[in-house]
């Protein structure tokens, strides 16, 4: 009994953990004078093999990725797009905004926005 609650308190613990690389949040668009600005929902995904060349060696750590990976977007104002980026960890069915800087952004349905006065 007391083995079985003390597997429950750590696959409770375990649960409650949260991980989150900030630079998996948003990607930025490689050609960024050629899209509409906005919010849409990503239909599907391919990647452009080599497409991205590493601008620098990194010092430490792991090699950047060469590939981009091009979004095709239902856009909710209508239309469709499709826009390349750096990050490949994007998924089909997530509601992203391309902003006017060129990133492309997750939009969550949980979070509050702050409210300009």
């Amino acid at each position: 009994m007391r083995r079985a609650l003390g597997l429950s308190a750590l696959l409770a613990l375990a649960a409650c953990s949260y991980f989150e690389d900030p630079g998996q949040r948003e990607g930025n668009i490689l050609s960024p004078g050629n899209f509409r600005a906005g919010s849409g929902v990503i239909e599907s995904i391919g990647v452009l093999r080599n497409a991205n060349p590493p601008k620098s060696a990194p010092a430490g750590g792991r090699a950047p990725d060469p590939n981009a990976y091009r979004l095709f977007l239902h856009m909710d104002v209508g239309g469709f797009q499709s826009v390349d980026v750096d990050n490949g960890t994007f998924m089909a069915g997530q509601a992203v905004e391309l902003t006017n800087d060129g990133r492309v952004v997750r939009i969550t349905g949980t979070s509050l926005n702050r409210r300009e006065k």
